[in-house]
């Protein structure tokens, strides 16, 4: 179970288009704007900002001595790069970002919430016409997660996954979320714990996410910056 969702949390997005793990890309700033805001933020903050095709904003804030890793290098694996217009193409239907609690953090080597440091991902999915007839707010518990932790079966390969809170919203504009926090238990017994606030815009045509999390002990004694990271993460649809 832990080799299956490393590959969840590494980020070749699980949820939409599903992105060849062979392309390796150098960073670029195609749909991202990341602003270090030192009138509004205190400069213990990185601020982030991505724009998809149909003018909806998301904003999220990471501590500025973690690791970043923006869609260019999510979107890569091995040694083959991949094009600017290829970039450009894939992030007109996905976007993501994946940011980790140390500096000059290695990408290949993240275990996800199996980590010791704080792992987050970032993500914008634009939906294709099937997922539009069948989303649901369970879907939206499944965006990372391969059971859905208020289902009737939440375990599965020796895990099991349980929500500690769990609440949904609608928000202005007509977007539908939920927020949850859940518990990851291993086998071997080890426990980790995921964040994740979750939204679907009011046409059913894009989602969006966030997910913060690590090992229970790590989760614990970084329960402040992961709820501020959280709390942070906004959606604004024009």
């Amino acid at each position: 179970m832990r080799e299956e969702f490393t590959r969840i949390s590494r980020w070749i997005p699980t949820f939409g288009k599903f992105h060849p793990s062979s392309w390796v890309a150098t960073p670029g700033l195609f749909g991202l704007l990341a602003v270090l805001l030192s009138g509004c933020l205190t400069n213990q903050y990185n601020f982030f900002n991505y724009v998809n095709p149909s003018g909806t904003d998301m904003y999220f804030k990471v501590p500025a001595n973690w690791s970043d890793f923006g869609p260019s290098m999510v979107f890569s694996s091995g040694k083959q790069q991949i094009t600017p217009s290829q970039l450009a193409q894939l992030e007109t239907g996905e976007w993501a970002d994946v940011f980790y609690g140390q500096r000059q953090a290695s990408l290949t080597v993240i275990t996800g919430i199996f980590s010791s440091r704080p792992f987050g991902i970032v993500q914008a999915t634009k939906l294709n016409s099937a997922q539009h007839d069948t989303f649901s707010m369970a879907s939206l518990r499944t965006l990372l997660l391969p059971v859905d932790p208020l289902g009737k079966t939440s375990a599965t390969s020796g895990a099991s996954y349980s929500a500690s809170s769990y609440s949904e919203f609608v928000t202005k504009s007509g977007m539908r979320g939920s927020k949850m926090v859940v518990r990851v238990k291993e086998s071997s017994g080890a426990t980790s714990v995921l964040d994740q606030v979750a939204e679907v815009d009011a046409s059913t045509s894009w989602v969006y996410l966030i997910g913060v999390g690590c090992s229970a002990t790590c989760y614990a004694q970084n329960r402040t910056v992961i709820n501020e990271i959280v709390n942070s993460w906004s959606v604004r649809s024009r």
